[in-house]
């Protein structure tokens, strides 16, 4: 092995050691607060989402009544 292949791997495990100490230090507050922004997307999602399905759905029927009522 070359001296900078060591280096290499030794430095990666450097880097990677330090990584795994920066995510345990963080508070337990973080978490929770990540957990309630998930709560509140999937719940604004599930209060969106049929509203806008409805939208695309009229869209689409007024498109194909218009291509349709041109043609006759």
């Amino acid at each position: 092995m070359s001296k900078f292949t060591i280096a290499l791997v030794g430095s990666l495990g450097l880097v990677a050691a330090s990584i795994s100490s920066a995510f345990a230090a963080l508070p337990a507050a973080v978490g929770t607060a990540v957990t309630a922004m998930q709560t509140d997307g999937q719940g604004i999602f599930d209060l969106v989402f049929p509203v806008v399905a409805v939208l695309v759905g009229l869209g689409v029927v007024i498109k194909l009544f218009k291509r349709f009522s041109n043609k006759v």
